[in-house]
């Protein structure tokens, strides 16, 4: 918890592991020159505005030579920054390259273009200079060297940033979902399209890995009598003729009544296992009639009904998740 209350948790310890000590150290002073040309720049800017020298004059004499030499001279005065600034970019290039930081040579100032158009000496292009700031925030985090995440600042600007994209992506996927819903609506063969184009042409696959897992369910429930599925099967069938009347019945003959009872139940619960397994073994086959429709022996018209009740059911599906994307979990947070 105390490392928290330090200025963007500075860490002593990463800057030693890091071996970054020289080049922190140019950090900190190419910082300070930003910060004080950045400040020229906006104050030549200001001063050069209408009617400003003479605020200045009548309200801040005493700053009036200052500011009439800058305003002179400013342009030379950008230039030996510039020079500065294109040393030390030249300087970071070179080690780049020595260092083969990018599988080109070339890439360094195509990456770190704000730096040589910051360098350009113009009012447009010298804004951009204000990039450098966060170049050298981003290598001292990265080198973990300081610690922005813990700023107020850094968390202000991150809320609003992720709702920002939050809002954005919202309303894309929302968009996207309603064009499918439109898609559904306007297509009544969608369902049929997609055993058409999509389940029959992996139909082959799709046999084998069933056939892989039902072989399986099948051997398991044959081989095992405690399964789940025969240990299921059996008290069910069990259950059942116990309550048949019949069965009832025939547990009452004297003496091998009750012996008899016993050895039918399991009996017939054997061969129910052993036909539900062999059911579970051939399903895939069922799969491989030329229309599963004739298969089942069912009508078109309950096809037709099952079709309307799987868009309904997609349609409705689709519903559920614009309302989830639609919730904005960052009002939530506010």
């Amino acid at each position: 918890m105390q490392s928290n209350k330090r200025f963007l948790n500075f860490s002593i310890e990463h800057l030693r592991s890091s071996r970054q000590g020289l080049w922190f150290a140019l950090d900190l002073v190419m910082l300070l020159l930003l910060t004080l040309n950045l400040f020229l720049i906006i104050v030549d800017s200001i001063y050069r505005l209408g009617a400003t020298d003479e605020l200045v004059g009548a309200y801040l004499p005493a700053l009036s030579p200052s500011l009439e030499y800058l305003n002179r001279h400013f342009f030379f005065i950008d230039l030996c920054f510039v020079a500065i600034f294109l040393s030390e970019f030249c300087l970071r290039w070179a080690v780049s390259v020595k260092n083969s930081d990018y599988a080109r040579w070339f890439y360094y100032p195509v990456i770190h273009w704000y730096d040589v158009v910051g360098c350009i000496p113009l009012s447009g292009a010298r804004l951009l200079r204000f990039l450098r700031v966060f170049s050298i925030i981003h290598r001292l985090q990265k080198y973990r060297i300081i610690d922005v995440r813990q700023t107020a600042i850094y968390r202000f600007l991150m809320f609003y940033y992720e709702a920002l994209l939050e809002e954005l992506s919202d309303r894309v996927v929302i968009k996207v979902i309603n064009g499918i819903q439109e898609d559904i609506r306007s297509d009544a063969t969608l369902t049929r399209r997609a055993v058409e184009e999509l389940v029959k042409p992996r139909l082959d696959r799709l046999l084998v890995s069933a056939k892989a897992v039902t072989g399986s369910i099948a051997g398991a429930m044959k081989s095992d009598v405690d399964h789940p599925f025969s240990e299921k099967l059996r008290t069910s069938v069990i259950a059942a003729m116990q309550n048949n009347a019949e069965l009832k019945r025939l547990s009452t003959i004297p003496m091998i009544g009750e012996q008899l009872s016993d050895t039918l139940e399991e009996a017939v619960a054997e061969v129910v296992i052993d036909s539900i397994a062999c059911l579970i073994d051939e399903f895939p086959e069922l799969l491989k009639e030329d229309s599963l429709r004739a298969s089942l022996r069912t009508g078109d018209a309950s096809w037709d009904a099952l079709d309307t009740i799987l868009l309904s059911l997609i349609h409705d599906v689709l519903d559920f998740a614009k309302q989830q994307v639609a919730t904005q979990k960052w009002k939530q947070q506010l």
